[in-house]
């Protein structure tokens, strides 16, 4: 009888350890950009970075959304109807977010 009482107690402790865990996170400091838009239709410009089209530029606006992108120099343009309506070059290194004005701002 004490042997099966001693079994008892030592299943009953054995099952109350908890096995050891690990939390393991990954930090996103890849940079990003957003834009600051002039008009409503300057929201259905396409966005292409290095020749890449990224959808409408809308998508991506100030205060709303940012585009992920890895760090480095990029070639941004902004196109209408196929035509290049604004252009230019940016740096962007990890971690840092920027937005960009398009047009004309008071």
């Amino acid at each position: 009888m004490r042997m099966l009482l001693a079994l008892l107690i030592s299943f009953t402790l054995t099952a109350c350890v908890q096995a050891p865990t690990r939390n393991t996170q990954v930090v996103d400091d890849r940079p990003g950009i957003a834009f600051e838009l002039p008009s409503v239709a300057s929201e259905y410009y396409e966005l292409r970075i290095d020749g890449v089209s990224y959808g409408y530029v809308g998508e991506y606006q100030a205060g709303e959304n940012l585009l992920k992108i890895i760090d480095g120099t990029h070639q941004v343009e902004l196109l209408s109807e196929g035509e290049v309506v604004y252009q230019q070059e940016i740096y962007l290194g990890a971690g840092v977010n920027r937005i960009i004005k398009v047009g004309p701002h008071d």
